[in-house]
């Protein structure tokens, strides 16, 4: 009888224990998924709003939500209560089993047996996989009607913000027509606190820090704007401006370049452009000209340097004026006219015999390797077309196109127009073509010929004029290239 109490005492006592540990059970998996949804809206960044910011149809939503998350919830109690009566009732009946076993005396083998033949397995078993998988569908669900609200909050909040901001940027704009720059540029920055990712925002800022004169700041919008958005052509162009403000000549024509690849028509750009390399070219240093001292020595009259080369090439003296003969008395008369030309031709004939001198010729140059090459002949031979004209005739246009083939300058475009027109032509019709043909395939090709001056647009103009006339047959290649650079 004893024995039977004590097994009675210790099936109420494991019953009780199952039941404190099913509602703990209960209790942790309602903790999981407020833990789950935590940690998703901490992930997400996302707030909840307060509730003067709600609008009344998301208000319903979120309601409606809130009971579905709440009767999946409810579910995930129920399961977990059946399952904390299912382990009672079998906790009951080996409290019975055990006293009847008690009462009865031990069982044999065979009654054992009977009974584990009796006992379901599968079901149970089947029984405790349904409950988990419904547990688990049940966690899901709860997570995704968490997740789904979330996202529901976290669109109004974005709607909110770009109306806000939408706002503050039809103000700003209102500001800035009105020539209110510095209210202006507030209510850019206070939009883009709305959205910090818009680049018209940053875009628009710029333009306001322009007009205030703060050049460095409007170049750091630009950038931000291009970051978030790289084809955006009103930023590189306020860009360009800023630049060229600060003196960045090359950055600023880098960015007008872009800008007319992807508005070949926008006249402002091209205007802007204009004016930036005549900037540039205006800043470049000049190379100070050093002055030479030179020491003039007085000699006597000698007869017989009268055939000397030197002397001949420098004063040349004519052999049937009288007064060239040693001793000759000049005419007195226009003398005053006489003393006045003759330092006139003297300095005259001095000049051209120093630019001779000085000017390098079109074979002392080597075959080029790079366009820098190219360049550097160019400004040592510039202020002798003609020689330039030697020079460039030597280059094979195959030549011309790979040394130019990823930057052309546009005054190298300009040396090489007025070269063909003047001393190609009409001699080597067929090199002026390919010559023309190879600076057509050159880097940034389509940007100079839209920046052509009056004097490079008369040039080609003449070139085109004079290859109909001497390629008769090849009027079709010829208009199709005519249409390259006009």
């Amino acid at each position: 009888m004893t024995a039977g109490l004590e097994a009675g005492m210790a099936v109420q006592l494991q019953m009780r224990r199952n039941v404190e540990q099913m509602h703990q059970t209960a209790d942790d998996l309602t903790s999981f998924v407020n833990d789950i949804g935590k940690r998703d809206r901490s992930l997400r960044g996302v707030h909840s709003e307060p509730a003067a910011a709600k609008l009344e149809d998301d208000g319903t939503d979120e309601e409606e939500e809130a009971r579905e998350i709440e009767a999946a919830k409810e579910e995930l109690r129920r399961l977990a209560a059946e399952h904390v009566v299912d382990c009672s009732s079998r906790g009951a009946d080996s409290s019975s089993r055990a006293e009847r076993k008690a009462s009865k005396g031990p069982k044999t083998h065979a009654q054992k047996y009977s009974e584990w033949e009796k006992y379901d397995v599968e079901g149970v078993v089947g029984k405790m996989e349904e409950r988990e998988q419904n547990e688990e569908r049940l966690r899901k669900e709860v997570v995704r009607l968490e997740n789904k609200r979330l996202q529901a909050q976290a669109r109004k909040q974005q709607m909110l913000a770009e109306s806000a901001s939408e706002a503050l940027r039809q103000k700003g704009n209102k500001a800035f027509n009105s020539a209110c720059y510095g209210e202006a540029v507030d209510l850019y920055t206070r939009a883009l606190d709305h959205t910090p990712r818009s680049h018209v925002l940053y875009a628009n800022r710029a333009l306001a820090l322009l007009k205030l004169q703060a050049h460095a700041e409007a170049e750091e919008d630009c950038d931000t704007a291009l970051l978030l958005e790289p084809l955006y052509v009103k930023a590189r162009l306020r860009r360009a401006q800023a630049r060229q403000a600060l003196c960045k000549y090359d950055g600023a024509l880098e960015d007008l370049e872009v800008a007319l690849e992807a508005e070949p028509r926008n006249v402002a750009a091209r205007k802007q452009l204009q004016e930036c390399r005549q900037l540039k070219a205006q800043s470049a240093p000049r190379q100070r000209r050093v002055a030479a001292r030179l020491s003039v020595e007085h000699v006597d009259y000698d007869p017989e340097n009268d055939n000397d080369p030197f002397v001949l090439s420098v004063a040349p003296l004519s052999s049937a004026d009288p007064s060239n003969e040693p001793g000759a008395v000049p005419p007195v008369k226009n003398a005053d006219a006489l003393t006045a030309s003759k330092p006139q031709k003297a300095n005259q004939q001095e000049k051209e015999r120093l630019n001779r001198v000085a000017t390098p010729r079109a074979d002392s140059f080597l075959m080029p390797a790079t366009a820098a090459d190219v360049e550097r002949a160019w400004h040592s031979l510039k202020r002798a077309p003609e020689e330039f004209a030697a020079y460039a005739r030597r280059l094979n246009p195959e030549l011309v196109a790979k040394i130019f083939k990823h930057n052309l300058p546009s005054e190298m475009l300009s040396a090489f127009l007025h070269a063909v027109d003047t001393h190609y032509l009409p001699d080597c019709p067929a090199l002026a073509f390919e010559t023309l043909d190879a600076l057509s395939r050159s880097g940034r090709f389509s940007i100079l010929v839209m920046c052509l001056d009056k004097a490079d647009v008369k040039a080609t103009e003449s070139i085109f004029a004079k290859l109909a006339v001497a390629l008769p047959d090849q009027t079709e290649q010829i208009k199709k290239l005519k249409t390259n650079f006009l």
